[in-house]
């Protein structure tokens, strides 16, 4: 391919987009994009009628070529994509979803990861910016895991649509991230979400076991409930990335090839910035780092310039991110002893035996620095090493079960939650949503969906990736070289919790640290919404605690953190949106975090999702796998005595317990029941003044008859 940046005098505006537009409807190419009447870049083959004809209208237009260089990746590696009308309602908005496909052995041979030959499919959804600008920025959002699916945060948090109580139909977001910016989704790594190696038939149960029909050795009969048929990949947990490292590089390749191959997006600005949350914060911060260095190399001719392009780094933001263990482990007893929800998760003695298993020796602390010691020569050249994750995954299984452990009875990614409670009923509707074949359709898609991969956490599980370091000194690294990193903390969260978070803010070793350190605490201020944030920040890092949010910030604080988004990836400050990041610092409107609150009121027993038992409660799981419940639009709403049940599809009449008051299944089962005999009573009421007019009206009739 040959690749010219052309500049057109202002006075052929409009010979220009028609010269970029008969290029594109004939070669079908990325890139040509303008702006103030510059094609910034064509893309059409070397020797072709067409470059004929690009010559001859070069000099009519009075075009100036200012660059040229080839790109020639492979023809077997290819983006599949098709135009998807579902979820975005903007009009004229266009979305995009489909795969990067690349045949066995491509990273290999690109030197992308020596261990791995398997064919990949990487899912993505794009989705253009709801005003349409010309010069927009792209946004590739991950989330984490590992095997976490990015449609997840799409649904739940920033994505422009959520899924109806049906799973079947969408609503509007209003706090969509991509009113500011091109937003790009990936499932990766390969047999995430809808990503896939193979496309195989099994059966997965009620317990998220696959059985695929090759493994199996029963004969095919009538389901049981929760299990579904369908497609899944292959389930091999050789045929994934296994490493953060592995993921870094072969993101990098991904987006190469989507950047070069997609064709779909106009844009005249090509800064990309990173958003990921969860396990992310060990991804993304690496793949900058790689992405960066890689720059380097292509800057210097090292790296192959007839295939790959540079990637123009903006921003790096992450939500409730996991970076480090060292850094975070001991956060863990903190934040179940003493957080802010007057919700104790351990006791005194609980939290002194997570303390003690942290720091004693060979203690957790000390079989991470072992795990460390060993790995960093394998973890950069990416060589397989037994004996190195050995190590690191018995330090990550004993910190894992010794101090992360530490609480009991709430939920991991809510403690305002106990830990089987659906809270928000609607936030699960995506995972029926996208297993509906009218949607699966659409998308382009074959495979079911699931928002989490097992396969792909046992890889990573199975190399102690979780413990082996670098992400650190990975952020560092990309501060240093002048991406700007926002981490943004919802304080309910335990998974990946906000104390950890700011330990980890404190911790990264950039040339800024004393300045971040040294800066105060500030409100987060939008006009007319109630302070629900703080944030420290300095230089070119953001640290915000956003107050009553869960592990999925966007859940509980959509309008938040779609502000929170919109400053950042601007350069503006958190605190207002008014002022320029560069050189600013928080100022000491507060010494400390200015926050206590209290656990909002729930029912004891919440709704049952179909598609995710694992947050029904232990009666109407059994109940659902038994059997003995109704379904409707995947949700249980009555059992077996005909009983109403909580949902959001067929609600049943208004209850106390939602109103701060905790019932018990007893009271809850006699409010229904009184319910049932007030209703009954009503019936019986009718049916009696019903036969007592039919008495007055032949009385009536007879008396007529007898005396007329």
């Amino acid at each position: 391919m040959h690749i010219t940046n052309v500049k057109a005098g202002a006075r052929h505006d409009a010979n220009a987009y028609a010269l970029a537009s008969y290029f594109r409807a004939k070669e079908g190419h990325r890139g040509i994009a303008l702006k103030d009447g510059n094609i910034t870049m064509i893309v059409m083959p070397c020797s072709s009628v067409y470059g004929l004809v690009y010559s001859f209208l070069l000099i009519l237009f009075n075009l100036s070529p200012v660059l040229t260089l080839s790109l020639r990746l492979r023809d077997d590696i290819r983006v599949d994509s098709k135009p998807v009308s579902l979820c975005e309602e903007a009009p004229g908005v266009e979305s995009h979803s489909g795969y990067i496909r690349l045949q066995s052995g491509v990273l290999k041979e690109y030197g992308i990861d020596s261990t791995k030959n398997y064919p990949v499919n990487i899912f993505f959804w794009y989705f253009q910016n709801r005003k349409k600008r010309a010069d927009s920025p792209l946004t590739v959002y991950f989330m984490g895991g590992p095997g976490a699916s990015s449609l997840m945060s799409l649904f739940r948090e920033n994505g422009p649509c959520r899924v109806n109580s049906d799973s079947n139909s969408t609503s509007n977001n209003r706090f969509s991230w991509n009113e500011h910016s091109d937003i790009l989704y990936i499932d990766q790594p390969v047999q995430t979400g809808f990503s896939y190696d193979f496309a195989e038939p099994g059966v997965l149960d009620a317990n998220d076991n696959l059985v695929l029909d090759r493994n199996s050795t029963e004969t095919p009969t009538e389901l049981a409930s929760g299990s579904r048929r369908g497609l899944f990949s292959s389930h091999n947990p050789h045929n994934t990335a296994n490493s953060t490292q592995a993921v870094a590089r072969s993101t990098w390749f991904f987006l190469q090839v989507w950047m070069q191959k997609f064709g779909k997006r106009e844009s005249s600005n090509n800064k990309i910035n990173f958003w990921t949350s969860s396990y992310g914060g060990h991804f993304v911060p690496k793949l900058i780092q790689y992405a960066l260095l890689q720059n380097e190399r292509h800057s210097q001719g090292k790296l192959d310039q007839d295939q790959f392009i540079p990637l123009n780094i903006g921003t790096l933001g992450m939500t409730n991110a996991c970076i480090d263990g060292p850094t975070q482990l001991p956060y863990y007893p903190e934040m179940a002893l003493k957080n802010n929800y007057s919700a104790p998760l351990t006791d005194q003695a609980g939290y002194l035996t997570a303390i003690h298993n942290f720091k004693k020796s060979n203690g957790c602390l000390a079989k991470i620095q072992a795990c460390r010691n060993v790995s960093t020569a394998a973890d950069r050249t990416l060589s397989a090493s037994s004996n190195v994750d050995d190590i690191c995954r018995e330090a990550n299984q004993y910190c894992g079960k010794h101090v992360a452990s530490v609480a009991t009875g709430r939920s991991y990614f809510d403690i305002a939650y106990p830990e089987n409670l659906l809270a928000n009923p609607l936030s699960e509707t995506y995972l029926g949503y996208l297993n509906q074949k009218h949607v699966q359709d659409a998308l382009g898609v074959h495979v079911n969906f699931s928002a989490n991969a097992p396969v792909v956490a046992q890889a990573f599980s199975l190399t102690g990736d979780n413990v082996k370091g670098g992400s650190l000194e990975a952020l560092a690294s990309i501060m240093d070289a002048g991406v700007p990193v926002t981490m943004v903390y919802g304080d309910r969260d335990f998974a990946c919790n906000w104390l950890g978070g700011e330990a980890v803010s404190h911790a990264i070793p950039f040339s800024y640290s004393h300045d971040f350190s040294s800066a105060g605490i500030a409100d987060v201020s939008l006009p007319g919404y109630p302070v629900g944030a703080q944030v420290r920040q300095a230089g070119n890092l953001s640290f915000i605690r956003v107050y009553s949010a869960s592990h999925n910030v966007g859940l509980q604080q959509p309008q938040l953190a779609q502000t929170i988004f919109q400053r950042a990836i601007n350069g503006l400050d958190i605190a207002s949106g008014t002022v320029p990041a560069s050189g600013y610092s928080t100022g000491h409107m507060y010494k400390h975090w200015e926050h206590s609150g209290e656990s909002p009121p729930f029912p004891l027993e919440g709704a049952c999702y179909t598609w995710n038992l694992g947050l029904c409660s232990d009666r109407l799981r059994t109940l659902y796998l038994e059997g003995k419940t109704l379904v409707q639009d995947y949700f249980v709403v009555e059992d077996n005595k005909g009983r109403c049940l909580p949902n959001p599809v067929r609600p049943c009449a208004r209850r106390d317990g939602w109103r701060g008051k905790e019932l018990s299944k007893t009271v809850v089962d006699v409010i229904v029941e009184r319910q049932r005999m007030v209703l009954g009573d009503l019936r019986s009421f009718m049916m009696l003044f019903m036969l007592f007019s039919a008495c007055v009206g032949c009385v009536a009739c007879l008396h007529t008859f007898l005396f007329a």
